[in-house]
């Protein structure tokens, strides 16, 4: 087959939503498929425009932009989160015998869901543009996207079971892979029992739907019963004094900024840490949590993404409510003073970790991509799988 991705976020092959189309890039051509992907840095639009205009037209920009391409040569067409939307009602309505695929790696209705609450909480402060426009703009690609196209692709049951109540169909839900050279390290990383338990992990992005808002009291209270405890905070992409302000000064002798790393950085980072820490009130997945337990961290979480799919609390992973600091201390602090529960969880995990591997992510795709294809070439009528 012959493949056409296009993604919404700038290429970087070592963060999130550009990760998964890496990984997908490289797994179908290893299985033989010719493969041409995009990112955001692809759309070209003048400086003055951004960050707005970029946010209201980048849908129209993103299909231009893949206009280009020699669109009536591919059998497939994926694009993440309705940024196609345009193009593919173009190409609906020429008939088009290319497969069309909405991608959609979280629904945006429910991280704006997660971001007006938290506003609401005075917790993060939106501009009114960002609130009735920019903000609320991708929960309508989302719809367009899915509407325009013959297939839609989501990471959780949650999304899943949105899209079908509002009538789209078909969708295939597959789940996200573990980065092959974690899986590799993953082999020879330190028995999670050996770990000091005082070794905090924060990974990932620092937004308000991440539930980065609780990070700060949560960690005071863990330190006000276990002063030996330390927190990194990594992969941010902030520098250390934007989120030095968050803390308490007395705390900041006790925590480790690290903004930008490597997968090699990230493998060690993880190899070293005990506990991890994800309080995501919306989650499309969670790369970082699949990964942290995959190097045999002991996750506390929330029942978002693979946490509301896969997870089981007290046995994969110590599940906590949303919007809690206090759960989320005596969650990390249970794990800290009992040993047991805390090998149990981190080897349960990187034992069901373990079955997000590549080569079945890739399968995936590959037998979503033929099925489909095969059905709309042949005038089948629309099932879910």
């Amino acid at each position: 087959m012959k493949i056409l991705l296009v993604s919404h976020s700038w290429n970087n092959p070592n963060a999130g939503a550009s990760r998964v189309y890496h990984q997908l890039n490289e797994s179908l051509q290893n299985r033989g498929h010719e493969v041409r992907c995009l990112h955001r840095d692809d759309v070209s639009i003048p400086w003055p425009m951004e960050p707005v205009a970029s946010r209201l037209w980048l849908p129209a920009s993103i299909s231009r932009r893949a206009s280009r391409e020699s669109l009536q040569s591919f059998d497939i067409i994926m694009a993440s989160n309705g940024m196609l939307h345009p193009l593919f009602r173009r190409l609906k309505r020429k008939e088009s015998a290319t497969l069309l695929v909405n991608h959609v790696h979280g629904l945006s209705f429910f991280d704006y869901q997660a971001t007006v609450t938290e506003r609401m909480r005075g917790n993060t402060s939106k501009t009114f543009v960002h609130r009735w426009v920019t903000g609320a703009l991708p929960t309508r690609w989302d719809d367009l996207g899915s509407r325009a196209a013959d297939l839609t692709i989501v990471q959780n049951d949650r999304d899943f079971d949105f899209l079908a109540a509002h009538g789209i169909d078909p969708i295939v839900k597959i789940p996200l892979a573990v980065h092959p050279r974690i899986a590799q390290a993953a082999e020879s990383s330190p028995d999670p029992s050996t770990r000091p338990p005082m070794r905090l992990l924060w990974f990932g992005s620092w937004v308000s739907r991440k539930g980065a808002h609780y990070l700060p009291r949560a960690f005071e209270l863990i330190v006000d019963r276990r002063s030996d405890a330390h927190l990194t905070i990594g992969g941010t992409g902030l520098p250390a004094e934007r989120l030095r302000k968050y803390f308490k000064p007395s705390l900041w002798s006790r925590i480790d900024f690290l903004p930008r790393i490597s997968v090699e950085e990230q493998i060690a980072l993880f190899g070293r840490s005990s506990i991890f820490l994800f309080p995501s009130i919306s989650e499309g997945f969670g790369y970082a949590i699949l990964e942290a337990m995959n190097l045999g961290l002991a996750v506390v979480t929330t029942q978002t993404g693979m946490g509301s799919d896969y997870l089981r609390d007290g046995e994969t992973a110590s599940i906590v409510p949303f919007a809690s600091s206090l759960h989320l201390a005596n969650a990390v602090i249970r794990l800290i003073e009992d040993s047991h529960l805390r090998s149990s969880i981190a080897k349960n995990g990187q034992t069901l970790s373990a079955n997000f591997h590549i080569q079945q992510f890739a399968d995936e795709y590959a037998a979503a991509f033929e099925y489909h294809l095969n059905r709309k070439r042949n005038g089948t009528s629309r099932v879910r799988l």
